[in-house]
């Protein structure tokens, strides 16, 4: 009956080049040796769901034993896994499939009766009709395509969909950890060198770490539930949980569903709804304590990810701002700190709208061992926020700039313009100016971090002149060349464009410390 426990059901690959099906015992023996490559079921929007879900559990196995650090031994994992579950003896809380619907199964809560069987009316035929997204049928991915899907691919659509979704319609209700129904629930966290199985046992032992933390901050309960598949739910009005029954680690279930085996050996699943959230929530706006979340502070509620995604504007706000409340799992640990390494900043989100997905997001940003200490440092986190809006707010004078000469090209090489539309035509080129400074411009601010305090200046200036204002003249060009202008004005138009970006540049509106020199 697909016992994760004992049955090898998961799939993945190892670092030797070799595919493996293991059961999660031995899936996290191979993780904390590093000798997970990749999971060949698991889709890219998929993953930091099936991370979370190790994290948290592996967490909160390791707390309620006691045990120090996470062992190397599948059968060590195995009674752990257990021990949280020590009423059922036949492993019924860890199988995809369990016949007795007032029984739980793995990510699927029991109902109170047997009558609550009738409740599952919804039949999905393929994991990824069960998945979180919204699909469609002519564009992007497809809808229920997976006709043979692996029991992971159904586990991994379980783990995203009760975990990861939101608000989908009239009694389909989302989870607490994030910041209304049609939020998102970002991640973000610090990650070793190395594979998958490096940043589960990084994430497992920093967690149990600010263990505390996550208590005094956020209205949680030490002794709270953990698994709430294991509670009965027949999802009623009254039977919401409020966040002060839930334990720090907490795994959520938003949606009622159960998993049945078909003779022919594949699985299928059925939805019931219900008439109120799982988790009584709203009022809190994502505050839960997710681990991986960070909070605005301001407006007291959990970040939701925009449209665009992880632009560098937006990272190093949520880095640096003051305004942000970074989860617990992106502060370096003092052993991290005085490593001397560098890890990477890893940031994961699907961003939602209403009745469509607007996109599966990530980045990696390396971070060197100078930033690191100042993530972990107020005073030193506060000089790298300021050397960060510095440059972004020297980037956006020469995007200001750039239009304006774009504009004046578009009007001939006339000064009267300003005109929404050729504001609107311009844009193209300034999101291929901001493009380029994204792609390096974390490295760029960490070689000034580490300068000395009389060398920065002169490394900001080399930044800008090539990175940014080298490129700004390349596609003011570029902007002329692809444009339409008649001949007859086309040579006074380029002309007065790059006299006004030139000028405007070494202006006191512009960028004038840049050409000290040549006065």
């Amino acid at each position: 009956m697909f016992n994760v426990l004992t049955e090898p059901v998961i799939r993945f690959d190892t670092a030797t080049g070799s595919h493996s099906e293991a059961s999660l015992p031995t899936l996290y023996a191979a993780l904390m040796a590093d000798d997970v490559v990749a999971f060949p079921g698991l889709r890219p929007h998929q993953r930091h769901a099936w991370h979370a879900f190790l994290v948290q559990l592996g967490a909160t196995a390791l707390h309620q034993s006691g045990a120090e650090a996470p062992p190397a031994d599948p059968a060590d994992w195995a009674a752990l896994i257990r021990g949280l579950t020590p009423d059922y003896e036949a492993d019924e809380p860890w199988r995809l499939v369990v016949d007795d619907i007032t029984s739980p199964a793995l990510l699927q809560p029991p109902g109170h009766s047997a009558e609550s069987i009738w409740d599952y009316k919804h039949v999905v035929e393929t994991p990824d009709q069960l998945d979180m997204l919204v699909t469609s049928k002519n564009h992007d991915l497809k809808a229920a395509v997976a006709r043979d899907g692996a029991p992971d691919d159904w586990l991994f659509a379980l783990v995203t969909l009760q975990t990861m979704a939101g608000f989908d319609g009239q009694k389909n209700y989302g989870i607490s950890r994030m910041n209304g129904g049609l939020g998102n629930r970002p991640a973000f966290s610090l990650a070793p060198s190395g594979g998958p199985g490096e940043h589960v046992r990084r994430d497992i032992v920093a967690l149990l770490a600010h263990r505390s933390d996550m208590l005094a901050d956020f209205s949680l309960n030490d002794s709270g539930e953990s698994l709430l598949w294991i509670l009965p739910w027949d999802g009623g009005k009254g039977e919401s949980l409020l966040v002060n029954r839930l334990a720090p680690f907490y795994i959520e279930v938003c949606r009622r569903v159960r998993l049945s085996a078909m003779p022919s050996g594949h699985l299928r699943g059925a939805r019931a709804t219900s008439q109120a959230s799982r988790i009584a929530a709203g009022a809190m706006s994502g505050r839960t304590g997710d681990p991986w979340t960070p909070v605005n502070q301001k407006l007291s509620k959990s970040l939701t990810l925009a449209k665009g995604g992880f632009t560098y504007r937006r990272m190093a706000d949520y880095l640096t701002s003051p305004d942000w409340q970074r989860p617990v799992l992106l502060r370096p640990t003092p052993t991290e700190q005085g490593s001397g390494q560098s890890m990477n900043l890893v940031a994961r989100a699907t961003v939602r709208g209403q009745g469509k997905t607007e996109g599966f997001y990530e980045r990696v940003v390396t971070l060197r061992p100078r930033a690191l200490r100042a993530i972990g440092a107020a005073e030193q986190l506060q000089s790298l926020g300021e050397i960060a809006n510095e440059r972004i707010t020297q980037v956006g004078i020469v995007q200001r700039i750039l239009s304006h000469a774009i504009q004046v090209f578009l009007a001939h090489g006339e000064q009267n313009v300003g005109g929404a539309e050729d504001r609107e035509r311009a844009q193209p080129w300034l999101s291929r100016l901001d493009a380029t400074v994204d792609a390096g411009f974390f490295e760029a601010l960490q070689d000034e971090l580490e300068a000395d305090e009389g060398e920065r200046s002169g490394i900001r200036s080399n930044w800008l002149r090539s990175a940014v204002v080298e490129q700004a003249r390349v596609l003011l060009q570029d902007a002329a060349d692809t444009l339409p202008c008649p001949a007859i004005h086309r040579y006074r138009a380029l002309v007065r464009a790059q006299d006004l970006f030139e000028g405007r540049l070494r202006g006191p509106k512009g960028l004038p410390s840049l050409y000290a020199e040549e006065k």
